[in-house]
Order: C-alpha cells, then structure tokens, then sequence
C-alpha cells in the first residue's frame, strides 16, 4: 500500500513539475499564438425586453420605472415585479436591483426577495457593489455616503462631503472603502482621494489636481487610481509608490488582483498595455481599429465596438464577431458567448 501511494506522489510531482515548467508553458503560449479563434453553433433567440435590459447573475433583467421582468437566457420568465408606485431611479448591480421611490429604497435579489431601507434624504445618483457591500452616492441638499453590508444594512449613513462624489470602492481585505470627490478652482479640476474606515474614521487623504480621475479600485488595502494624466498606486497608509504618466487618450481600463490593463488611443488603431502593481509594463498589446471598449474573462482578452468583438492572444488579433445591428453587452461563461442584443440573444462556442 505504502508503495503505491509513493507511485502516486510521484506521478502528481512529475506533472506539477511540467506544467509549471516554462517551456511547456511556452509551448502552449505557442499553440495559442498559432490558433485562429471563432465563434462556432450560433444560435438566435428571440427576447422581450422593457425600456432598460442587461445581464443580470444568469439572466437578463428588464425594467422600466414601474416594472421589473427577469428571464433566464431562452427568455423564460423567473419572475415578474409591478409596483402601482413609479421609481425615480433603478439601478442594477451584480446580483442586486435598487429602486428608489420618495425616500425609500427598495432593494431587490436574484430571487425577487425584497428589502426595504427607509429615509434616504436625497436622490440617488450612482450605486456600486464590490466585495460584497454596496455604496450608493446620494445628492440632497450636498454630497452624502451610503454603504450596506452584505446583509444590506445601513453600515455607513449619510455621510456628507461637500464636493462632488465622483467614486467609491470598498476594500476587500478590510472594513474601508475609498471615496474620490471633484471641485474646481480657478478652472481646473482638484480631486481628494479619501481612505476611509466603515466606522467613520478617516485613515488619509490625498490631493490630486489637473486632471480628472476616472476610476478608484482597493486591492490588498493598496489603492490604484487611474486619471486622464497619471497612474497613481498608494499603499496603506497613503504613500504614493509610483506614478506613470499617460501619453495617450484612455478608452476602457480594467484593474484585476494582480495587474492595471488600460486599453490606449494610438493613431488610427488601438493599443493595450498591462501594469503590475510595481508600476512596470509587463505586456503591450496592438489593438484593432474602432475598438472602443475591454473586457478581460478567465485570462481571455477581448476588446470591442457596438457591434464587433475581436479576441486578442498573443500578438494576434482574431474578429470573433460582427454584425450590422448594435448589440448591448456580452457575456462570457466557459467557451459560451451570450451576445445581448434589443430584442434577441445570440449565443455560441468560442473555439
């Protein structure tokens, strides 16, 4: 017995070996580079949609400001949701629907489950979820936080900042979250980034000016800000580590566990340049022209327009998709592709 459970350690040693050899990983990076990727066993569906449509978990959601439909993806209807009163604002996240009526909010989950938060003195502008909570930024009388846990419950209350909130993520290894605000003096834009505990105490802020700051993302409790000048990677306490200038117009960007992927203007095409978090270029990537947009699944890169979709590996550019009529998202499960369109859905294997 013994010896065949040393056959066996053996065996499992020698293959983790191989596979985390380079040159087998190499190897295959060279099949990939070689392989021409498309979309095979098309298939179309006919959907109804409202006003408003997206994905939604594994579905689609469909709203106006009194209904909410949601179908699976052969449009078969899981639930319906009508209210005699009308929403000013819905908003949809990942598994969540937020809708707001006077001073209420009426949160909904993928199971058509409600939860009801009362008092919010003020219109809801934006909602994000990350890590689980959900931060709303509401504009009353000023600029004021809310932040739900994951059991959505009131963890942060009107929280008030007097400039514009242009931002927020919640942190996913402790219980902060970073906030960015705007103002202008003398015309030019100043941004305060703010780290910030859930129980309202203010670790640090920071003072970025003369250029706009499009996006904010917590990582390890590290905070990564991408602006139309600069790249910018704090730590904890609020040391700036590095900065990057942007020589290029920003399209689309994507901020992972372990890497910046910012998709550039470059001429008349495109170009996608991939960061670590030491501030180095690990990857860059020729882009097609009219790509608009990035989206990065299971380490498959893709960049798109409203109606193509091209798959980039290594430095190859294969058009997966194309079609006359402008589509809304696309989802990627596996191989499969979900390709959201008014009223239909496209899918197929991308192989």
């Amino acid at each position: 017995m013994k010896k065949i459970v040393l056959f066996i350690m053996i065996i499992l040693i020698f293959i983790v070996a191989v596979f985390y050899s380079p040159y087998v990983k190499d190897f295959f990076e060279a099949i990939d580079e070689k392989k021409v990727y498309k979309i095979e066993n098309i298939k179309t569906t006919e959907i109804n949609t409202l006003e408003e449509f997206k994905f939604f978990d594994s579905g689609i959601i469909s709203y106006n400001n009194q209904k909410i439909v949601y179908t699976d993806l052969d449009n078969k209807v899981l639930w319906e949701n009508e209210n005699k009163e009308f929403s000013n604002k819905v908003f949809v996240t990942d598994n969540y629907i937020f809708k707001q009526t006077k001073n209420n909010l009426i949160v909904l989950d993928k199971n058509n489950q409600e939860y009801v938060i009362t008092e919010i003195d003020g219109n809801i502008i934006n909602v994000s979820r990350e890590n689980g909570k959900t931060g709303m930024m509401v504009k009353g009388n000023g600029q004021t936080l809310y932040i739900l846990n994951e059991n959505n419950e009131v963890v942060v209350d009107s929280k008030e900042f007097n400039d514009i909130i242009t931002g927020i993520s919640i942190s996913d290894k402790s219980e902060a979250y970073s906030l960015t605000t705007l103002t202008f003096e003398n015309g030019a834009p100043v941004n305060t980034l703010y780290y910030n505990l859930i129980d309202d105490v203010e670790l640090w802020n920071s003072s970025i000016s003369n250029e706009i700051i499009l996006k904010t993302k917590v990582v390890n409790n590290n905070v990564i800000v991408v602006g139309t000048e600069n790249i910018y990677f704090y730590n904890n306490n609020g040391k700036l580590m590095w900065k990057n200038s942007i020589y290029n117009k920003i399209l689309d960007y994507e901020i992972s566990q372990d890497k910046i992927n910012i998709l550039f203007e470059k001429g008349e095409s495109a170009e996608l340049l991939s960061y670590n978090f030491e501030g180095k270029v690990m990857e860059i990537q020729t882009s097609p022209f009219g790509a608009q947009s990035l989206k990065i699944v299971d380490n498959k890169t893709f960049v798109y327009n409203d109606n193509t979709i091209y798959l980039l590996h290594g430095n190859k550019i294969d058009k997966i998709f194309e079609e006359t009529e402008w589509f809304e998202d696309f989802l990627i499960e596996g191989n499969n592709i979900y390709i959201l369109f008014k009223n239909k859905i496209m899918t197929g294997q991308i192989k």
